[in-house]
């Protein structure tokens, strides 16, 4: 073969040492090439094999391999073209592994990503349902709370319940309980932030309570008061009488006086010191034959409110009631005779003590109507079973702190 086409076939990627066996290798020599070049040769030959086609193609190949590694100038250049491939190949082959550890690294880092993010994700979702059970919880002690009143309210509607007034007895409630138990006394001292408190501002601050009848701002007092160090000084108290239309709406104000706007009074109570009797509206025990019957009662004007202007020293001499206004305008004295108002009965015999207290003649006009004691009573349920709340609470909290300690 010439020398030319030799040396183009030592370019070729064809493995000839693979091509003639017999563990030739670039170190062998050409004996031992020539040597397993015959070998292969006789067992190739295509006059062994007629029957296959390619055995031409395959003792053509032989023969080229057996030229090039022959010829010490093709042998050296294929040696350095198969040598170059090898490496390629085996560059290939590492790169391939580093790929693959790369791939393998970056598969376990996201494994690791997705399972941090699982994580995270269980985590908001056990969130999630602490956060809604808790809501369940709160719900289920809102409607307990809710239950909880209205039981309340239903058992105090039922010691409430009284028999109906008969027809001819005098109206209970509103304006016909006398002013004393409708007034509430207000103290403050005199001072920058207190010199706004007129008569329009009481009316204003406490008519959010309901209607306010009249304010009376009595005369200012001088009072001597001991500071915490011990030292004297003077101040100068105000005070005032409010009377509103409703014994309801002054225990409002008696009771209700949480805003911070209300701080700058000393004191807010009864002008009467003692407030309104809910107990004449015990639900009675009595069977029915054991009440007595009904009988007609005469009605008496309400008397001026006597109460009021002993309760307050300094109260105008000229306060006046409907009635005595009444009588004023009609020019009737307390000794007239003959003409005018004809003289109303004297009632003096009939011993009201001899009257049980369930009765509707023991109810005089002073005494609250079953409305305004029902809504002074459920106010009074209401604060109680708060103050026990936020005792519960404060005694949960205090062994809790304890519990901790320890």
């Amino acid at each position: 073969m010439p020398s030319d086409d030799v040396l183009q076939h030592s370019q070729s990627d064809v493995d000839y040492y693979a091509l003639i066996g017999g563990d030739i290798h670039p170190g062998s020599t050409e004996e031992a090439v020539r040597t397993a070049y015959r070998k292969k040769a006789l067992a190739i030959h295509p006059d062994k094999r007629p029957n296959d086609p390619n055995a031409a193609t395959a003792f053509h190949e032989l023969q080229i391999a057996h030229d090039v590694l022959s010829d010490p100038a093709a042998k050296e250049a294929y040696d350095r073209v198969r040598m170059g491939r090898e490496l390629k190949k085996k560059q290939a082959e590492m790169m391939t592994g580093k790929r693959k550890r790369m791939a393998e690294d970056l598969e376990r880092r996201e494994s690791g990503a997705f399972k941090r993010a699982k994580e995270e994700l269980d985590a908001e979702q056990l969130l999630e349902r602490e956060i809604a059970r808790l809501a369940e919880d709160g719900r289920n002690r809102r409607k307990q709370m809710e239950e909880e009143i209205k039981k309340a309210v239903h058992v105090e509607v039922e010691e409430t319940k009284v028999e109906p007034e008969p027809q001819g007895t005098a109206p209970l409630g509103g304006t016909n309980v006398d002013a004393i138990h409708r007034t509430v006394k207000v103290r403050w001292v005199k001072n920058d932030a207190s010199k706004h408190i007129y008569k329009d501002t009481l009316e204003t601050m406490f008519g959010r309570f309901g209607h306010v009848d009249s304010t009376l701002v009595l005369k200012e007092k001088e009072k001597k008061t001991r500071l915490s160090d011990g030292q004297k000084v003077k101040q100068i108290i105000g005070s005032a009488a409010i009377v509103f239309s409703s014994i309801v709406s002054a225990h409002k104000a008696v009771e209700d006086k949480k805003d911070q706007e209300f701080g700058q009074f000393q004191k807010i109570e009864w002008a009467d010191g003692k407030g309104p009797d809910v107990s004449a509206f015990s639900k009675s025990t009595k069977s029915p034959t054991q009440r007595l019957p009904q009988r007609d009662v005469p009605t008496t004007p309400a008397q001026p409110p006597t109460k009021l202007r002993s309760a307050f020293p300094g109260l105008e001499s000229n306060f006046s009631t409907p009635v005595s206004s009444f009588k004023e305008k009609a020019g009737i004295s307390k000794g007239a005779q003959g003409d005018g108002l004809r003289k109303v009965p004297s009632f003096s015999s009939f011993n009201v003590s001899n009257t049980p207290g369930n009765s509707p003649w023991a109810k005089g006009p002073d005494t609250p109507s079953k409305e305004e004691i029902t809504m002074i009573r459920l106010r009074n349920a209401e604060k109680k079973r708060m103050e026990e709340k936020i005792r519960r609470e404060e005694a949960e909290s205090t062994a809790q702190g304890e519990t901790g300690i320890a």
